[in-house]
């Protein structure tokens, strides 16, 4: 799903806190590859090359509309303990 389907005012709900954007990126194509749209929002100044990092003991978060948030949470759990199996 691309960022600009984001525009609609639906309320996001961070399900996930990144330690990097890999991990971000990584968790976000889970949750799409179940059904699940999800948007990464970098916690991050740019220019600041990550030194927020320990400051906000975040990379960023991947964020999903509220409606799938305990779907997206169940999901990232059997990921955790799983692999890339999806639960059901």
């Amino acid at each position: 799903m691309n960022d600009t389907a984001w525009t609609s005012g639906e309320d996001l709900i961070p399900v996930y806190n990144a330690p990097d954007e890999s991990a971000a990126n990584i968790v976000k194509s889970v949750l799409e590859d179940a059904g699940v749209p999800a948007v990464v929002r970098s916690r991050q100044v740019a220019w600041l090359d990550s030194v927020l990092v320990p400051a906000e003991g975040r990379w960023g978060e991947v964020l999903v509309p509220a409606a799938e948030a305990e779907r997206a949470r169940a999901i990232l759990a059997a990921y955790e303990t799983c692999g890339d199996k999806e639960t059901d």
